[in-house]
């Protein structure tokens, strides 16, 4: 009987077999992944990675740049040795003071009881650091009212701001004038440090007041962040807002202008050679109060006994 035949399966071409997956063991295996297309890779990853770590560089200074440009103090130790107020004001909508200050008020009959100084200190510390200061000023027989700005002392928690401190000062004023009934040529608005922009600005919105007094003019923001070493490698002048410049207010303010330069201080100098007039300079020793409260005695004397 005969044996039936086996069908021979056709022979695949070269094509057919890759088509079908087979791979011929002894050809040569072609790379998968290029060292080309590798290092490519490789550097949009740390290309990436970098542009990430800066963005969050950025992000952190655009939070925290406050810290580098002002100092607050929360702490409430010293008080004034000489009769004063303690007054909340600038209340918010559920009846919560925002700021707290001290009216102290001139004696009875003193050469300047019905005028009032509103003092702007520096953007450090709090009000317990300008206690000495407060009370050299009452020597002259004036009032003063004086208070911590949103962030610093027991005034309201915030971080503080260009913006915020210059709302403060506004709400000061405001206290003054519709509380107290001070008329507002009656004021004299008082700067020193980190406070003397400040008050410049504020002189610039309200030229309504009687004076402005600026001391020890502080470097502007923008100067601060540069002195940070940290800060070279970012676009600073972009993540703030803050600018804390005195000579902008002040070269068109027409309001009487007194530069006290206490120590050493070329912001002082710079800000009232840009400055428009009225104006005057005096560079007093620290170690020199009586210089110091004889130079206020006389701009006091100029700007408010001949209204």
């Amino acid at each position: 009987m005969p044996k039936p035949s086996r069908s021979k399966s056709p022979k695949r071409t070269h094509a057919e077999a890759r088509a079908a997956g087979w791979r011929d063991p002894l050809a040569p295996q072609q790379e998968l992944i290029s060292g080309k297309w590798l290092l490519s890779a490789l550097g949009i990853v740390l290309a990436a990675g970098a542009i990430c770590s800066y963005a969050t560089l950025c992000l952190l200074f655009y939070q925290g740049s406050w810290q580098l440009i002002f100092h607050p103090s929360h702490t409430d130790t010293a008080r004034p040795k000489i009769p004063y107020q303690e007054i909340h004001f600038d209340y918010t909508e559920t009846g919560r003071p925002q700021l707290t200050g001290w009216w102290v008020p001139a004696a009875s009959g003193a050469r300047y009881a019905d005028k009032t100084i509103l003092y702007l200190h520096d953007g450090r510390g709090s009000l317990s650091d300008t206690v000495s200061q407060i009370q050299d000023l009452h020597a002259l027989g004036i009032n003063i009212f004086a208070f911590d700005y949103r962030g610093f002392g027991t005034s309201a928690a915030l971080h503080p701001s260009e913006t915020s401190m210059n709302q403060d000062a506004d709400a000061a004023l405001a206290y003054l004038t519709d509380t107290r009934h001070v008329p507002a040529h009656f004021i004299i608005v008082y700067g020193t440090g980190l406070g003397a922009p400040i008050a410049a600005s504020t002189a610039s919105r309200h030229q309504e007041i009687a004076a402005l007094v600026l001391e020890n003019i502080s470097p502007d923001a923008l100067t601060i962040l540069g002195a940070d070493a940290r800060t070279k490698i970012l676009p600073v002048r972009l993540l703030t807002s803050d600018r804390l410049n005195a000579t902008e207010a002040l070269k068109t303010l027409q309001t009487p202008k007194l530069f006290l330069d206490r120590g050493n201080s070329p912001q002082t100098h710079e800000a009232f050679s840009i400055a428009s007039q009225p104006k005057q300079l005096f560079q007093i020793a620290p170690e020199d109060p009586a210089k110091y409260l004889e130079t206020m005695q006389r701009f006091l004397d100029e700007v408010l006994l001949h209204q």
